[in-house]
Protein backbone atom coordinates (compact mmCIF):
# COMPACT_ATOMS: atom_id res chain seq x y z
CA UNK A 1 0.00 0.00 0.00
CA UNK A 2 0.95 3.54 -1.14
CA UNK A 3 1.67 6.17 1.48
CA UNK A 4 0.78 9.64 -0.14
CA UNK A 5 0.30 12.86 1.68
CA UNK A 6 -1.40 16.14 0.39
CA UNK A 7 -0.24 19.55 2.22
CA UNK A 8 -2.73 22.48 2.67
CA UNK A 9 -2.89 25.47 3.82
CA UNK A 10 -4.83 28.20 2.31
CA UNK A 11 -8.67 27.87 1.30
CA UNK A 12 -7.68 28.54 -2.64
CA UNK A 13 -5.68 25.44 -3.26
CA UNK A 14 -7.51 23.30 -1.58
CA UNK A 15 -10.77 24.04 -2.95
CA UNK A 16 -9.06 23.39 -6.22
CA UNK A 17 -8.11 19.75 -5.50
CA UNK A 18 -11.32 18.51 -3.10
CA UNK A 19 -12.53 15.96 -5.19
CA UNK A 20 -9.06 14.75 -6.10
CA UNK A 21 -8.26 14.47 -2.63
CA UNK A 22 -11.79 12.14 -2.06
CA UNK A 23 -10.66 10.13 -5.10
CA UNK A 24 -7.58 9.25 -3.50
CA UNK A 25 -9.01 8.83 0.10
CA UNK A 26 -11.45 6.37 -1.33
CA UNK A 27 -8.92 3.97 -2.95
CA UNK A 28 -8.33 0.90 -1.40
CA UNK A 29 -4.64 0.10 -2.25
CA UNK A 30 -3.48 3.89 -0.92
CA UNK A 31 -2.99 5.19 2.64
CA UNK A 32 -4.33 8.74 1.90
CA UNK A 33 -2.70 11.70 4.62
CA UNK A 34 -4.06 15.45 5.21
CA UNK A 35 -1.76 17.93 6.62
CA UNK A 36 -3.61 20.87 7.57
CA UNK A 37 -1.72 24.41 8.04
CA UNK A 38 -1.07 28.06 7.63
CA UNK A 39 -4.32 30.19 6.74
CA UNK A 40 -7.07 27.14 7.45
CA UNK A 41 -5.74 27.39 11.45
CA UNK A 42 -6.36 31.38 12.05
CA UNK A 43 -9.42 32.79 12.94
CA UNK A 44 -8.54 35.95 10.87
CA UNK A 45 -8.77 33.70 7.78
CA UNK A 46 -12.02 31.87 8.84
CA UNK A 47 -10.47 28.64 10.70
CA UNK A 48 -11.46 26.98 7.13
CA UNK A 49 -10.54 23.87 8.54
CA UNK A 50 -13.55 23.35 10.12
CA UNK A 51 -14.73 23.49 6.09
CA UNK A 52 -12.38 20.71 5.60
CA UNK A 53 -13.74 18.41 8.86
CA UNK A 54 -16.93 19.46 7.58
CA UNK A 55 -16.33 17.52 3.85
CA UNK A 56 -15.29 14.45 5.55
CA UNK A 57 -11.79 14.45 5.55
CA UNK A 58 -9.95 12.53 8.60
CA UNK A 59 -7.17 15.19 9.24
CA UNK A 60 -3.76 13.36 10.06
CA UNK A 61 -2.14 16.62 11.68
CA UNK A 62 -3.05 20.19 11.92
CA UNK A 63 0.70 22.00 11.97
CA UNK A 64 0.12 25.57 12.94
CA UNK A 65 2.41 28.36 12.12
CA UNK A 66 2.41 32.02 12.99
CA UNK A 67 1.40 34.60 9.77
CA UNK A 68 2.61 37.77 10.12
CA UNK A 69 1.98 39.94 7.18
CA UNK A 70 3.40 43.58 8.30
CA UNK A 71 6.23 42.83 5.98
CA UNK A 72 8.74 40.45 4.06
CA UNK A 73 10.37 39.82 7.03
CA UNK A 74 7.69 38.35 9.02
CA UNK A 75 6.68 36.44 5.94
CA UNK A 76 10.34 34.51 6.13
CA UNK A 77 9.84 33.82 9.53
CA UNK A 78 6.78 31.60 8.99
CA UNK A 79 8.58 30.28 6.30
CA UNK A 80 11.46 29.53 8.62
CA UNK A 81 8.89 28.21 11.26
CA UNK A 82 7.05 25.78 8.82
CA UNK A 83 10.30 24.30 7.65
CA UNK A 84 11.28 23.17 10.56
CA UNK A 85 7.79 22.12 11.47
CA UNK A 86 7.26 19.97 8.24
CA UNK A 87 10.71 18.99 8.52
CA UNK A 88 9.87 17.27 12.01
CA UNK A 89 6.90 15.88 10.53
CA UNK A 90 8.61 14.21 7.30
CA UNK A 91 11.31 12.87 9.88
CA UNK A 92 8.82 11.56 12.01
CA UNK A 93 6.72 10.31 9.35
CA UNK A 94 7.44 8.14 6.10
CA UNK A 95 5.85 8.69 2.77
CA UNK A 96 5.83 7.05 -0.44
CA UNK A 97 4.92 10.57 -2.15
CA UNK A 98 4.04 14.31 -1.14
CA UNK A 99 1.06 16.42 -3.50
CA UNK A 100 1.30 20.13 -3.32
CA UNK A 101 -0.20 22.73 -5.58
CA UNK A 102 0.81 25.92 -6.84
CA UNK A 103 3.18 28.65 -5.53
CA UNK A 104 2.57 29.92 -2.00
CA UNK A 105 5.32 30.59 0.80
CA UNK A 106 4.64 28.06 3.37
CA UNK A 107 4.59 25.37 0.01
CA UNK A 108 7.82 26.14 -0.80
CA UNK A 109 8.89 25.44 2.96
CA UNK A 110 6.61 22.04 2.86
CA UNK A 111 8.35 20.92 -0.64
CA UNK A 112 12.12 21.45 0.75
CA UNK A 113 11.32 19.49 3.81
CA UNK A 114 10.04 16.59 1.87
CA UNK A 115 12.97 17.03 -0.88
CA UNK A 116 15.68 16.56 1.82
CA UNK A 117 13.99 13.69 3.11
CA UNK A 118 13.65 12.47 -0.52
CA UNK A 119 10.18 12.18 -0.40
CA UNK A 120 9.13 12.03 -4.41
CA UNK A 121 7.35 15.43 -4.71
CA UNK A 122 4.33 15.52 -7.22
CA UNK A 123 3.23 18.99 -7.92
CA UNK A 124 0.16 20.61 -9.59
CA UNK A 125 0.16 24.18 -11.19
CA UNK A 126 3.31 24.28 -12.27
CA UNK A 127 4.88 26.38 -15.44
CA UNK A 128 2.68 29.17 -14.62
CA UNK A 129 4.09 33.06 -15.03
CA UNK A 130 3.01 35.85 -12.17
CA UNK A 131 5.31 38.56 -12.79
CA UNK A 132 3.80 40.79 -9.41
CA UNK A 133 4.02 38.16 -7.02
CA UNK A 134 6.82 36.34 -5.55
CA UNK A 135 4.56 33.21 -6.20
CA UNK A 136 6.41 33.59 -9.54
CA UNK A 137 10.49 32.27 -8.29
CA UNK A 138 8.39 30.10 -5.36
CA UNK A 139 6.78 28.23 -8.15
CA UNK A 140 9.93 27.72 -10.44
CA UNK A 141 11.55 26.58 -6.53
CA UNK A 142 8.91 23.62 -6.49
CA UNK A 143 9.25 22.64 -9.95
CA UNK A 144 12.86 21.71 -9.57
CA UNK A 145 12.23 19.83 -6.25
CA UNK A 146 9.29 17.98 -8.03
CA UNK A 147 9.55 14.15 -9.72
CA UNK A 148 5.89 14.72 -11.18
CA UNK A 149 4.20 17.35 -12.58
CA UNK A 150 0.73 18.27 -13.43
CA UNK A 151 0.27 21.28 -15.55
CA UNK A 152 -2.87 23.18 -16.50
CA UNK A 153 -2.58 24.04 -19.92
CA UNK A 154 0.42 23.19 -22.93
CA UNK A 155 2.49 26.50 -22.56
CA UNK A 156 2.91 25.85 -18.88
CA UNK A 157 3.51 22.38 -19.69
CA UNK A 158 6.31 23.11 -22.46
CA UNK A 159 8.17 25.52 -20.07
CA UNK A 160 8.45 23.34 -17.02
CA UNK A 161 10.46 21.17 -19.60
CA UNK A 162 12.12 24.39 -20.56
CA UNK A 163 13.16 24.05 -17.04
CA UNK A 164 14.77 20.94 -17.17
CA UNK A 165 12.20 18.53 -16.21
CA UNK A 166 12.35 15.24 -18.28
CA UNK A 167 8.79 15.52 -20.50
CA UNK A 168 7.55 12.14 -19.68
CA UNK A 169 7.13 13.37 -15.93
CA UNK A 170 5.00 16.21 -17.06
CA UNK A 171 1.50 15.99 -18.01
CA UNK A 172 -1.34 18.80 -19.15
CA UNK A 173 -4.29 17.87 -17.65
CA UNK A 174 -6.09 21.24 -17.43
CA UNK A 175 -6.76 22.63 -14.47
CA UNK A 176 -8.84 21.19 -12.14
CA UNK A 177 -10.50 24.65 -10.66
CA UNK A 178 -11.69 25.04 -14.18
CA UNK A 179 -13.57 21.61 -14.49
CA UNK A 180 -14.80 22.01 -10.92
CA UNK A 181 -16.69 24.80 -11.88
CA UNK A 182 -18.79 22.46 -14.28
CA UNK A 183 -19.01 19.51 -11.92
CA UNK A 184 -19.38 20.61 -8.61
CA UNK A 185 -22.76 20.98 -7.10
CA UNK A 186 -23.29 24.34 -6.53
CA UNK A 187 -25.76 25.86 -3.84
CA UNK A 188 -28.53 27.61 -6.06
CA UNK A 189 -28.45 31.92 -5.75
CA UNK A 190 -32.00 31.36 -3.58
CA UNK A 191 -29.88 29.05 -1.00
CA UNK A 192 -26.72 31.43 -1.09
CA UNK A 193 -29.38 34.10 -0.80
CA UNK A 194 -30.76 32.55 2.29
CA UNK A 195 -27.56 31.15 4.01
CA UNK A 196 -25.17 34.17 3.46
CA UNK A 197 -26.69 36.98 3.36
CA UNK A 198 -26.33 38.18 -0.35
CA UNK A 199 -28.00 40.78 -2.47
CA UNK A 200 -30.84 39.55 -4.74
CA UNK A 201 -29.88 42.47 -7.19
CA UNK A 202 -27.13 42.12 -9.42
CA UNK A 203 -23.59 42.34 -8.28
CA UNK A 204 -20.31 41.90 -8.97
CA UNK A 205 -17.47 40.13 -6.89
CA UNK A 206 -14.57 42.34 -5.44
CA UNK A 207 -11.21 39.70 -4.62
CA UNK A 208 -8.19 41.88 -4.68
CA UNK A 209 -5.02 40.43 -3.06
CA UNK A 210 -1.35 42.33 -2.66
CA UNK A 211 1.18 42.98 -6.02
CA UNK A 212 4.94 41.73 -3.58
CA UNK A 213 7.47 42.05 -6.47
CA UNK A 214 6.44 45.09 -8.26
CA UNK A 215 6.93 48.12 -5.63
CA UNK A 216 3.33 49.45 -6.07
CA UNK A 217 1.41 50.63 -2.92
CA UNK A 218 -1.26 48.41 -1.66
CA UNK A 219 -2.91 50.62 -0.30
CA UNK A 220 -2.78 53.43 -3.44
CA UNK A 221 -4.10 50.03 -5.51
CA UNK A 222 -7.18 49.95 -3.05
CA UNK A 223 -8.46 53.42 -2.97
CA UNK A 224 -7.94 53.22 -7.02
CA UNK A 225 -10.70 49.99 -6.87
CA UNK A 226 -12.75 51.92 -4.51
CA UNK A 227 -13.06 55.08 -6.66
CA UNK A 228 -13.97 52.82 -9.51
CA UNK A 229 -16.49 51.31 -7.22
CA UNK A 230 -18.29 54.64 -6.19
CA UNK A 231 -19.34 55.05 -9.98
CA UNK A 232 -21.12 51.96 -10.20
CA UNK A 233 -22.75 51.61 -6.64
CA UNK A 234 -25.88 53.44 -7.93
CA UNK A 235 -26.63 50.28 -10.02
CA UNK A 236 -24.78 47.30 -8.34
CA UNK A 237 -23.87 45.73 -5.24
CA UNK A 238 -20.71 44.65 -4.51
CA UNK A 239 -19.59 40.94 -2.47
CA UNK A 240 -16.09 41.02 -1.59
CA UNK A 241 -14.03 38.25 -0.40
CA UNK A 242 -10.77 38.35 2.07
CA UNK A 243 -7.32 38.67 0.56
CA UNK A 244 -4.56 35.80 1.31
CA UNK A 245 -1.86 35.69 4.15
CA UNK A 246 0.62 37.58 1.79
CA UNK A 247 2.42 40.67 2.65
CA UNK A 248 0.55 43.47 3.33
CA UNK A 249 -2.61 41.45 3.73
CA UNK A 250 -3.88 43.03 6.74
CA UNK A 251 -3.89 46.28 5.07
CA UNK A 252 -6.17 45.30 2.33
CA UNK A 253 -8.37 43.15 4.82
CA UNK A 254 -8.69 47.05 7.21
CA UNK A 255 -9.68 49.40 4.25
CA UNK A 256 -12.45 46.28 2.59
CA UNK A 257 -14.26 45.99 5.94
CA UNK A 258 -14.51 49.57 6.36
CA UNK A 259 -15.72 50.28 3.19
CA UNK A 260 -17.62 47.39 3.07
CA UNK A 261 -19.24 48.53 6.96
CA UNK A 262 -19.75 51.91 5.71
CA UNK A 263 -21.59 50.93 2.73
CA UNK A 264 -23.81 47.80 3.74
CA UNK A 265 -21.84 45.35 1.05
CA UNK A 266 -21.20 41.98 2.37
CA UNK A 267 -17.44 41.16 2.92
CA UNK A 268 -16.79 37.30 3.72
CA UNK A 269 -13.05 36.16 5.60
CA UNK A 270 -13.88 33.59 3.52
CA UNK A 271 -16.58 30.88 2.44
CA UNK A 272 -17.03 27.29 1.13
CA UNK A 273 -15.52 26.40 -2.22
CA UNK A 274 -19.06 25.42 -3.49
CA UNK A 275 -20.38 28.67 -2.31
CA UNK A 276 -17.19 30.74 -3.75
CA UNK A 277 -18.05 29.50 -7.13
CA UNK A 278 -21.53 30.25 -6.91
CA UNK A 279 -20.70 33.47 -5.90
CA UNK A 280 -19.34 34.00 -9.12
CA UNK A 281 -21.56 32.10 -11.17
CA UNK A 282 -24.49 33.96 -10.01
CA UNK A 283 -22.37 37.43 -10.18
CA UNK A 284 -22.25 40.11 -12.98
CA UNK A 285 -18.76 39.71 -12.76
CA UNK A 286 -15.11 39.09 -10.70
CA UNK A 287 -13.32 42.60 -10.34
CA UNK A 288 -9.83 42.12 -8.47
CA UNK A 289 -6.37 40.12 -9.53
CA UNK A 290 -7.16 36.77 -7.96
CA UNK A 291 -6.01 33.36 -10.21
CA UNK A 292 -9.49 32.57 -10.03
CA UNK A 293 -10.97 35.15 -12.51
CA UNK A 294 -8.48 33.76 -15.09
CA UNK A 295 -9.04 30.05 -14.11
CA UNK A 296 -13.01 29.75 -12.69
CA UNK A 297 -14.29 32.37 -13.51
CA UNK A 298 -14.68 31.79 -17.50
CA UNK A 299 -16.41 28.20 -16.29
CA UNK A 300 -18.52 29.87 -14.50
CA UNK A 301 -19.55 32.25 -17.57
CA UNK A 302 -19.26 35.32 -16.35
CA UNK A 303 -15.82 38.02 -17.07
CA UNK A 304 -13.18 39.23 -15.47
CA UNK A 305 -11.57 42.23 -14.79
CA UNK A 306 -8.20 41.75 -13.41
CA UNK A 307 -6.07 44.51 -12.16
CA UNK A 308 -2.38 45.24 -12.15
CA UNK A 309 0.17 43.05 -12.51
CA UNK A 310 -0.10 40.45 -10.07
CA UNK A 311 -1.42 37.74 -13.05
CA UNK A 312 0.80 39.09 -15.98
CA UNK A 313 2.42 36.02 -17.80
CA UNK A 314 -0.42 34.20 -16.70
CA UNK A 315 -2.59 32.38 -19.98
CA UNK A 316 -6.22 34.11 -19.97
CA UNK A 317 -8.93 33.67 -22.58
CA UNK A 318 -11.17 36.47 -23.96
CA UNK A 319 -13.73 36.95 -20.89
CA UNK A 320 -10.64 38.65 -19.02
CA UNK A 321 -10.24 42.01 -19.61
CA UNK A 322 -6.83 43.68 -18.10
CA UNK A 323 -6.91 46.99 -16.49
CA UNK A 324 -4.19 48.91 -14.75
CA UNK A 325 -4.60 49.91 -11.27
CA UNK A 326 -5.74 53.38 -11.60
CA UNK A 327 -9.50 54.29 -10.94
CA UNK A 328 -10.19 55.63 -14.63
CA UNK A 329 -8.76 52.12 -16.16
CA UNK A 330 -10.90 50.13 -13.68
CA UNK A 331 -14.01 51.82 -14.30
CA UNK A 332 -13.39 51.55 -18.51
CA UNK A 333 -13.34 47.97 -17.30
CA UNK A 334 -16.25 47.26 -15.69
CA UNK A 335 -18.14 49.44 -18.38
CA UNK A 336 -16.55 47.26 -21.27
CA UNK A 337 -17.78 43.93 -19.02
CA UNK A 338 -21.27 45.39 -18.55
CA UNK A 339 -21.43 46.85 -22.17
CA UNK A 340 -23.93 45.09 -24.34
CA UNK A 341 -21.32 43.69 -26.85
CA UNK A 342 -19.05 42.19 -24.59
CA UNK A 343 -22.00 39.85 -22.74
CA UNK A 344 -23.33 38.78 -26.38
CA UNK A 345 -19.94 37.67 -26.72
CA UNK A 346 -19.30 35.90 -23.27
CA UNK A 347 -21.23 32.67 -23.77
CA UNK A 348 -18.96 31.99 -26.65
CA UNK A 349 -15.19 32.84 -24.99
CA UNK A 350 -13.45 30.17 -24.47
CA UNK A 351 -11.78 28.66 -20.89
CA UNK A 352 -8.36 27.70 -22.05
CA UNK A 353 -7.30 26.27 -18.80
CA UNK A 354 -10.80 23.75 -19.27
CA UNK A 355 -9.89 20.05 -20.48
CA UNK A 356 -12.52 17.49 -19.71
CA UNK A 357 -11.84 14.64 -16.91
CA UNK A 358 -8.67 16.62 -15.76
CA UNK A 359 -9.76 14.93 -12.45
CA UNK A 360 -9.59 11.64 -13.30
CA UNK A 361 -6.37 12.34 -15.31
CA UNK A 362 -4.71 13.81 -12.33
CA UNK A 363 -5.58 10.77 -10.51
CA UNK A 364 -4.70 8.17 -13.02
CA UNK A 365 -1.20 9.63 -13.22
CA UNK A 366 -0.49 10.19 -9.82
CA UNK A 367 -1.53 6.30 -9.44
CA UNK A 368 0.87 5.49 -12.60
CA UNK A 369 3.72 7.54 -10.77
CA UNK A 370 3.76 5.60 -7.33
CA UNK A 371 4.06 2.59 -9.30
CA UNK A 372 6.52 3.59 -11.77
CA UNK A 373 10.26 3.43 -11.52
CA UNK A 374 10.57 7.27 -11.98
CA UNK A 375 9.02 7.63 -8.12
CA UNK A 376 12.11 6.35 -7.06
CA UNK A 377 14.98 7.27 -9.49
CA UNK A 378 17.34 9.66 -8.93
CA UNK A 379 16.07 13.07 -11.27
CA UNK A 380 18.51 14.24 -13.55
CA UNK A 381 18.49 17.81 -15.81
CA UNK A 382 16.74 17.17 -18.88
CA UNK A 383 19.05 18.71 -21.77
CA UNK A 384 16.55 21.24 -24.35
CA UNK A 385 16.63 19.89 -27.85
CA UNK A 386 13.13 19.54 -28.75
CA UNK A 387 9.54 20.25 -27.09
CA UNK A 388 7.10 17.61 -28.36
Amino acid sequence: MKRVVYVTGSRAEYGIVKRLLKRLQQDPHIEFSLLVTAMHLEPKYGSTIDIIKQDGFDITASIPISLNTENNQTIIHSMAECLDKFGEHFQNNKYDAVIVLGDRYEMLSVSIAAAMHNIPLIHLHGGEQTLGNYDEFIRHCITKMSKLHLTATEEYRKRVIQLGEVPESVINIGSLGAENSLLLNLPSKEELVSKLDIPTTPYFMVVFHPETLTGHSVLAQVESLLGALEQFKQSYKFVFIGSNSDTHSDQIFKRFKNYTDENKFKFFTSVKPEEYLALIKYSQGLIGNSSSGLLEAPSCGVGTVNIGNRQQGRVRGESVIDVEPNTTSISQGIKKLTSIEFQQKLPHMINPYYQKYSMERAYQEIIRFLNSPMNSTVKYFYDLRSIE
